[in-house]
């Protein structure tokens, strides 16, 4: 019988933090758990609250350097980044060390992270595998650069409508790159070196990965995966009026995500069918200032924050259409979910969302920050509730045909077998080291 690989998983943020990346990486994982992989999370300790060790649903949790990042807010910038170079060494150290309880070391998100855990790999021989989460804006964006929220018909000047730049990020590519020439050309020679696999979420990711010159890697095309169980259509629920009037849009509120755009094209939207409502699921650092902008442009009675909610099945069922408004992604869960739902989407043109809606036969799509087209598309589908259902059938039937967990995880999978082909399997079983053991 054919040995699985053991699969230990690097992630820079995970749960209690809850993100696209981190919900994608916890159900992979709970899948392979269930598929008899061994599997394990070695991510950092970001707040003192969080527990050193952890199981979460069946997937061991170890979070690390702690002392060094659960109080670095509240220190200058410059030391900020300092601390964070000293926890990618610690994070490279722990890999190392556990490096005879694992036979593919998976990283999520090609950052400067990648670079100290590559070398890692290197004189550890083991395989590597790398998940490019963001393409970014795919112009010249610079992370914790100021940014603004819309304006529109209001005042651009007006002071809360400026957005912290810590309250962003842009692609994955940027902190290497920001290291300089040097380190990128050395994760590059490395990544070659050890045959890594890097693994990205959309057509638009492969273009990021070749336009920043790693078009020379090993190259997997391969999407975020939909839990179709608790995702898909309901047909208990009836097609009632008001479903028919109400857009769900699930996101976190960060300025790249879009709201803003999204609360302007509602407010063009509001002067045409006031009766529509728009409830949008999620928090974030700029959610104080998406409630102000709603209120000065004047439609706060047809717009609901709802804030986190555990229920985001239930959430998207309480409307026919969802949207995302986003300035740029990866692969977005939100829209992957709401579209196993059964809702007729509307996405900006941006990494994955371009990828699953088809224009005009399973969604429609409009172009980043275009919020007059935005408008125009939710009119559309208010207007149209039979060609809402339609849209959502179709969108419906191409989840449950190319983007289920299970089919994503099968994908994985067999990379994880390629890689370990060759190479020496342990005939031990895997036992966490001490330093890696979980709490019940």
């Amino acid at each position: 019988m054919e040995r699985k690989p053991r699969i230990c998983i690097a992630i820079t943020t995970f749960y209690p933090y809850v993100g696209g990346a981190e919900t994608q990486t916890l159900a992979q994982c709970q899948r392979l758990v269930e598929s008899g992989y061994q599997t394990q999370v070695i991510t950092f300790r970001h707040k003192h609250i969080w527990p050193l060790t952890d199981t979460l649903k069946g997937v061991p949790v170890r979070r690390i350097a702690g002392s060094l990042l659960g109080k670095r807010d509240r220190l200058p910038r410059i030391v900020q980044r300092l601390l964070y170079f000293l926890a990618m060494f610690i994070m490279a150290r722990t890999i190392w060390r556990e490096r005879n309880n694992f036979d593919v070391l998976q990283v999520c998100q090609f950052s400067l992270l990648v670079l100290p855990l590559s070398i890692v790999c290197y004189f550890a021989k083991k395989p590597m595998t790398i998940i490019v989460i963001s393409a970014g804006a795919e112009k010249p964006t610079k992370t914790n650069e100021s940014a603004k929220l819309l304006a529109g018909s209001l005042d651009p000047t007006l002071p809360w409508l400026q957005v912290d730049g810590k309250t962003w990020i842009d692609g994955d590519l940027y902190g290497l790159q920001a290291a300089g020439r040097g380190a990128v050309n050395l994760t590059r020679s490395l990544l070659k070196r050890i045959h890594a696999v890097v693994i990205v979420l959309s057509k638009r990711s492969e273009r990021y990965l070749k336009d920043n010159g790693f078009d020379d890697l090993d190259t997997q095309l391969i999407p975020n995966g939909v839990d179709t169980a608790r995702f898909h259509p309901d047909p208990q629920i009836p097609v009632t009026a008001e479903r028919a009037r109400t857009v769900v849009c699930v996101s976190k509120a960060r300025w790249e995500k879009g709201l803003d755009v999204l609360l302007q094209a509602w407010h063009l939207v509001h002067a045409q069918q006031p009766e529509a409502r728009l409830v949008i699921v999620g928090s974030g650092p700029v959610l104080p200032q998406l409630e102000q902008l709603a209120a000065a442009l004047g439609i706060t009675e047809s717009v609901k924050f709802a804030g986190l909610q555990s229920d985001v099945p239930g959430q998207l069922q309480r409307g026919l259409i969802g949207i995302l408004p986003s300035r740029w992604e990866g692969m977005p869960n939100a829209l992957l979910e709401a579209m196993g739902s059964g809702l007729a989407c509307i996405a900006t043109r941006v990494s994955g969302s371009e990828d699953v809606i088809e224009h005009g036969v399973n969604g429609l799509l409009v172009e980043s920050e275009d919020y007059t087209a935005m408008s125009q598309a939710l009119l559309t589908l208010l207007q149209d509730p039979q060609l809402a259902q339609q849209y959502g059938a179709a969108a419906s039937a191409l989840i449950q045909r190319s983007y289920t967990l299970e089919h994503v995880l099968s994908l994985y999978t067999s990379i994880y077998q390629r890689l370990t082909a060759h190479s020496e399997q342990p005939t031990d079983d895997f036992v966490p080291s001490e330093s890696c053991s979980v709490t019940p």
